[in-house]
């Protein structure tokens, strides 16, 4: 159920059930010395699932082995859990779920290789009228909030089970916790309560009326890296180079005033090699140019370079969070440079840095109100990337545009609303225009950063050292 909740399937509404029959599985149908496969088994599954066979033959093998590892790790972690559960009752059953699961989705979103992938909250990607929230309380407050509806659910068939057994709540002799009915009605309907909240909240929290100020912005999508018979990366250049220009003049021709390029659409560096054409370019059009490249110092960095439309070359950023288990490496990330223009300040990211919460949020506290993304995917995470450009947006207020090669361009307002995209794992040729709006002020989301998911943790820590001091009781 999980993993058809998310794209490219989207059945978004099973996202708040998935966890049922993995808690029944593990509380009330396999002996306890079994039961830590079913979140094994769940997990794993769900790893699969979703991110099964995308990773590249290039990829460390730890990727390609993710969703083994993933099952292992969760199935040796749970073992002996359902027995004290069972001694400490299911008072708190849902709070310790969640609590739980968003402080390991934070510490997993702090290691370089996994970011923010198959949060839960991803999957409402197109509900963008459920999603406003998410700029105070951040993804990591949606997924609590799924954790607590589906770990409500199934405290709900676990009072069922144990009342069709005949068991009244109380203990009975060898066995352990059983779940009275009243407990949890009151849980499933806090929890209700508080869906309802959040969804007013959200209706509240949409743009209303057409006042806001909008600047019209192109994602440009070539449709190949490397073109049939070319054999050099110089050949390769001038071919995407042509072939850019041709899109960005198209972009310009309706009105477009920031584009932006491919991540690594050029193997050199264009404020030397191609800063002549380049420069003509940004004047001919008279727009901002946002453009990708990989130089081989001898390991690969990747930056991007923004142009004004006077033809001045006004800064470098350097990706940074490269993909180590694809061999990238920057030594040029720590900076992160904004551009005040006639439209707002706006800044840059690559690739990515859209998988992290930290980046985007750097630069919407520097003033940023449109960060633009060159992206360079690989075919099997096309129908996934560009779901995380909705949540960056969200929790910073800031317009997201996206531009990729062949496969996953999209263009997010600050609200989250996803307008305009191309989504072709086999590749096409495109170029993307929308006007895009940003939210006023900085969202508290992008103010305090992950503050939902750090308490989370403290909550964690707090309960393990309440346990241990009573156990040593």
């Amino acid at each position: 159920m999980l993993t058809l909740a998310f794209a490219p399937h989207s059945a978004w509404y099973l996202v708040g059930v998935g966890f049922v029959p993995m808690l029944v599985a593990q509380q009330r149908v396999l002996p306890g010395r079994l039961s830590a496969l079913a979140p094994g088994i769940a997990i794993g599954g769900f790893v699969a699932g979703c991110f099964g066979g995308v990773f590249p033959e290039r990829a460390a093998w730890y990727m390609k082995q993710l969703p083994l590892l993933v099952g292992v790790i969760v199935t040796l972690s749970s073992l002996g859990g359902p027995p004290a559960r069972a001694r400490a009752s299911y008072r708190y059953f849902p709070l310790q779920g969640a609590i739980g699961w968003v402080a390991v989705e934070l510490a997993r979103s702090l290691i370089p290789a996994l970011g923010t992938w198959g949060f839960l909250g991803y999957a409402l990607y197109r509900q963008t009228w459920l999603l406003q929230p998410i700029a105070i309380f951040g993804t990591f407050g949606l997924d609590f909030l799924i954790v607590l509806v589906s770990y409500a659910l199934a405290l709900l068939l676990f009072a069922w089970l144990d009342r069709r057994k005949g068991h009244d709540g109380r203990p009975g002799e060898g066995e352990g916790a059983f779940v009275p009915m009243w407990l949890a009605v009151r849980w499933c309907a806090g929890v209700a309560a508080a869906c309802m909240l959040w969804g007013t909240l959200s209706f509240a929290m949409l743009p209303r009326g057409s006042g806001a100020p909008t600047a019209r912005v192109a994602a440009l999508q070539p449709g190949y890296r490397w073109k049939e018979k070319v054999r050099s990366p110089e050949e390769r250049d001038r071919a995407l180079l042509e072939a850019l220009t041709a899109q960005t003049r198209r972009a310009a021709a309706q009105g477009a005033r920031f584009i932006v390029w491919p991540e690594s659409a050029l193997h050199a560096d264009p404020q030397s090699v191609y800063r002549e054409p380049l420069a003509a370019l940004a004047k001919e059009v008279g727009a901002y140019l946002f453009v990708g490249y990989l130089l081989h110092t001898p390991a690969a960095h990747r930056e991007v370079v923004t142009i004004a439309p006077d033809g001045r070359f006004l800064g470098v950023y350097g990706k940074d969070h490269p993909v180590g288990f694809l061999g990238e490496t920057s030594s040029t990330r720590g900076a992160y440079p904004t551009y005040a223009t006639p439209f707002g300040v706006v800044g840059t990211v690559i690739c990515a840095d859209i998988d992290f919460t930290d980046t985007p949020r750097r630069l919407a506290r520097d003033g940023a109100r449109i960060l633009f993304v060159p992206s360079a995917d690989w075919p099997e995470i096309s129908t996934k990337h560009y779901v995380l450009a909705v949540f960056r947006a969200l929790e910073t207020g800031s317009a997201v545009v996206k531009s990729e090669y062949a496969r996953d361009s999209a263009i997010v307002d600050g609200y989250g609303s996803l307008l305009a995209s191309v989504i072709t794992p086999g590749g096409s040729e495109a170029v993307l225009v929308a006007d895009v709006t940003s939210r006023p002020g900085l969202p508290l989301a992008a103010r305090w950063g992950d503050w939902v998911g750090w308490l989370c943790v403290a909550a964690l820590v707090v309960g393990g050292l309440a346990r241990l001091r009573g156990s040593r009781a």
